[in-house]
């Protein structure tokens, strides 16, 4: 959602920033320190695009389109305050330049809406929640503004300022202020015809943003901008590096051969300002909400994931909770979230520590102080090696191990080894590099008497304020549902343990002998499959749901056999890529049909490739006579590159598809991972 277009942030951020005196190691300031703290805060992105279901508006929207006729942001805080989320940022002004607020300088706003007849306020509204549940409120505001006539243009930057201030005066205290990456590009601008605009690099002035925000609002921490407090994680898939240092380095300093969003997911060891990240991600594949998406939220495992790969690899978690068109979190986010909540709990609850344990360390003096449960204690082992052993005194099981270093003396730990003992030999379970703020590690379930932790090297003398283990309560994954090409279906659970129960007519499956699954099955034409997962001592799954069209067993890529195995394999793991930047390729449907719309994944590596950004498509039922192309841009996928939606328009018929990548994020030869069409037969409803 981000959007984040780099080339405008990390250089020229960091140059302004000062290196510590007398070589100290650079450090949070108090505002960082406190925002570091929060660990896990929400985004809310609701707007015109809400009502448009875009990710990206044009500028050109209505305000009619804004009449949310259930809008209560009070749910929205609940929520997220009941899920332990400590504060909330919402998008106040999205790209496509229409305000949550009646601002006094301009007209695409909610004052134009017919919501609350135009006086209504939502920032206000959700100002006023925030108070009401103790949140933390923080604001977005987009630079870029696709509606405004003098964007690109000096007077914008008045404009832009008039909004912020308005932004920062009247609606209390902020605890983080959001300037969005994604500058420029295609808009109405004020015009009825849609056309580009670019701006230089220095457009923004960003120095009198952030003084303005140093003025009213000192506690604020800025994201985004040339002088941003924190930095974007790289990604918006919800990872933080396995290395990851919250310093960072002057423009001259890193490799110019390491990609810009790697060195934000790591860090630097020799950084020299503090600049932690933030890792943003959304419960579903986008960042508004789509009635499409209902069956996408991400599931228990994988926000669990998410949360132990950002919060507990020293890093904040900004997780994305969009509300529906009656202006409402769905009672499905509102679920996850609690469940999600609720795990989180049972897993950290029980620490085994200290206990009745013995422990044996290379600085005995003050290591209580990592157990003490005062974050602004610590125990320091007085030299960049050391080592603790914990004897629990009986065998136990484990499967966690939380460590953490106080920051305010900066982030030292460069790496680290975890041992247990085992038959009376010490075995090595794991190595890592980076700690910081909070660590977190897991394991699979480890029965041992003692655990030895060893600091092998560190940037100074290691300050460690926190050290917990746990056994934390495993659940049970919900199965895999994977079908191929000729409608041939297997369920896989992660657990070869246990049972898959199913149904195929949507009705969530119960554990019965009828529903048990056995062997591979066929399922061809439209088909819903929902799949449980039973563990040991009768442990229940969350339904995996799968929505099927007719299979593709008579489907075929035009010449190219290796297109046709990849394309339509129902896989996301593989990426065909093409010889030639804009050869189109031409899919074989094997009947004439009735197209409602065309789904294109592309490659889902972490460091993809062949991104297509811009399409043009055509149907034809002979393969010789072609409609008029269809033009489109995948929204956003730059930094979310799930699987994005073609609608079609009605009556949209043909036997052959041609698919052209007009444009690559990167330039280079597009790639596919999957291609999906949903039609409709001759004669079908």
């Amino acid at each position: 959602m981000k959007r984040m277009l780099f080339c405008l942030c990390l250089v020229s951020y960091l140059v302004s920033f000062q290196t510590p005196a007398n070589g100290a190691l650079p450090s949070p300031s108090a505002r960082q320190l406190k925002w570091q703290k929060m660990e896990t805060i929400a985004f809310i992105h609701f707007s015109i695009n809400t009502y448009t279901d875009m990710e990206w508006g044009f500028g050109n929207e209505s305000p009619a389109l804004f009449n949310p006729d259930r809008l209560d942001c009070r749910q929205w805080v609940r929520t997220c305050k009941e899920a332990g989320i400590k504060g909330i940022i919402l998008t106040a002004k999205h790209h496509d330049g229409f305000c949550l607020w009646p601002s006094k300088y301009t007209e695409h706003s909610v004052k134009n809406a017919p919501w609350k007849s135009g006086k209504g306020d939502l920032v206000r509204e959700f100002s006023e929640a925030c108070k009401e549940y103790g949140m933390e409120m923080g604001l977005y505001l987009s630079p870029w503004d696709c509606n405004h006539p003098d964007y690109g243009k000096p007077e914008y930057i008045t404009y832009f300022r008039n909004q912020l201030r308005e932004l920062l005066t009247n609606y209390g205290d902020l605890f983080e202020i959001w300037f969005d990456g994604a500058n420029g590009g295609r808009g109405y601008y004020g015009t009825d015809s849609l056309h580009m605009r670019k701006i230089p690099a220095d457009y923004y002035g960003w120095a009198e943003n952030v003084r303005m925000v140093r003025e009213l609002q000192p506690d604020c921490i800025v994201h985004g901008g040339d002088l941003a407090d924190v930095r974007w994680v790289g990604n918006e898939e919800g990872y933080a590096g396995t290395t990851h240092w919250s310093m960072m380095s002057p423009p001259q300093k890193p490799s110019a051969e390491i990609p810009y969003k790697l060195q934000l997911n790591t860090g630097f060891a020799d950084g020299t300002v503090w600049l932690p990240s933030e890792t943003d991600v959304s419960v579903r594949p986008g960042w508004y909400y789509h009635a499409s998406e209902d069956h996408q939220l991400k599931s228990l495992p994988k926000l669990l994931d998410i949360y132990y790969e950002s919060v507990g690899r020293n890093s904040l978690l900004l997780l994305n909770i969009p509300p529906d068109k009656q202006g409402l979190i769905h009672p499905a986010d509102s679920a996850c979230l609690l469940a999600w909540k609720k795990q989180l709990d049972l897993e950290l609850a029980n620490d085994l520590l200290p206990g009745n344990c013995r422990f044996t360390s290379s600085q005995s003096e003050g290591f209580s102080r990592c157990m003490d449960g005062n974050e602004d204690s610590y125990w320091d082992l007085k030299t960049p090696k050391g080592f603790v052993e914990i004897n629990f005194g009986k065998e136990i099981c484990f499967n966690r191990i939380l460590l953490g270093e106080y920051i305010p003396g900066g982030q030292r730990v460069k790496s680290f080894t975890v041992s247990y003992l085992s038959g009376g030999k010490w075995k090595e379970l794991d190595r890592h590099t980076t700690i910081g703020y909070k660590r977190i590690l897991r394991y699979p379930e480890t029965k041992t008497s003692k655990i030895r932790i060893d600091f092998k090297d560190a940037l100074e003398n290691p300050l460690i304020n926190r050290l917990s283990v746990f056994h934390a309560p495993v659940i049970t994954e919900p199965p895999l549902v994977r079908r191929d090409r000729n409608g041939r279906v297997t369920l896989i659970s992660p657990d070869p343990h246990s049972k898959i129960y199913y149904t195929l007519n949507g009705e969530t499956p119960f554990p019965s002998e009828k529903n048990l699954y056995k062997t591979p099955f066929m399922a061809d034409g439209r088909q819903t499959i929902k799949a449980i997962a039973e563990g040991g001592r009768g442990r229940i799954s969350e339904v995996s749901e799968k929505i099927y069209p007719y299979s593709k067993k008579e489907w075929k890529v035009i010449g190219d056999t290796l297109a046709t195995d990849i394309f339509f394999d129902e896989r996301s793991d593989r990426t065909w890529r093409a010889s030639n930047r804009q050869e189109p390729v031409v899919i074989d449907l094997g009947q004439e049909v009735t197209i409602e719309k065309i789904d294109y994944t592309p490659d889902q590596f972490r460091y993809a490739h062949g991104i297509i950004l811009k399409y043009e498509l055509s149907l034809s039922s002979d393969n010789r006579h072609w409609t008029a192309p269809i033009q489109g841009e995948f929204s956003n996928i730059r930094n979310n590159p799930v699987t994005k939606s073609i609608q079609m328009p009605p009556g949209s018929t043909g036997r052959y598809l041609r698919f052209k990548s007009v444009e690559t994020v990167h330039g280079d030869a597009p790639g596919i991972a999957e291609m999906d069409v949903v039609y409709r037969t001759a004669g079908e409803p």
